[in-house]
């Protein structure tokens, strides 16, 4: 089944290794996968996507044409493509602002994360993206959490592994918390 994830942000949050291990990930767990990336027109720090396809098959178009996750880290590439946000929309609720009727749009699913506020409190900005690849784990059930924290670990460098080992734990600690207070949410209606 083909499954499309578009990840926004802006240049030096790591938004494409995000997808490289987002994809990597998906293949150990016996899936094809294809990624694209995008950049605005800036030259450092503007926008940037990584748009990442996941299927059972092998693909036969890469590109992600109604992405079915959404994850934003930054106003701008949410400004950029918010036309095209499906069913599932994440956001870094201290970067961006919704605008009320992507929020309250009926059927889709929205939760405002925190990938900054872990990645500040771990002391290095830069774990960010894989702070927000925990909490996606957990709201989304995309892929098997052993397999994205294998793929993180196999995907940055030697000395860096313990951090962002913590970095993605943190994360998925974070998503399932928000997805234990949704359910809560949902009972008492």
């Amino acid at each position: 089944m083909r499954q499309e994830i578009r990840i926004g942000g802006f240049g030096g949050q790591g938004i494409v290794l995000a997808g490289h291990i987002l994809g990597r990930a998906a293949i150990a767990a016996g899936k094809h996968a294809a990624m694209t990336q995008s950049y605005g027109p800036e030259m450092r720090g503007g926008r940037v996507a990584a748009d990442v396809v996941l299927d059972d098959r092998p693909i036969d178009y890469p590109k992600v044409i109604r992405p079915e996750i959404s994850v934003f880290l930054f106003q701008g590439a949410y400004e950029h493509h918010r036309q095209e946000i499906g069913p599932v929309l994440l956001y870094d609720q201290d970067l961006v602002q919704l605008h009320p009727e992507d929020a309250a749009r009926e059927g889709r699913t929205v939760y405002a994360i925190r990938p900054n506020k872990i990645a500040e409190e771990l002391g290095r900005r830069v774990v960010v993206n894989i702070a927000m690849l925990g909490a996606l784990t957990a709201l989304t059930d995309l892929l098997p959490a052993e397999v994205l924290e294998e793929a993180v670990l196999a995907s940055v460098p030697r000395k860096a592994l313990d951090l962002n080992r913590e970095a993605f734990r943190w994360g998925l600690a974070h998503g399932l918390e928000l997805r234990a207070q949704r359910k809560e949410v949902e009972v008492r209606r």
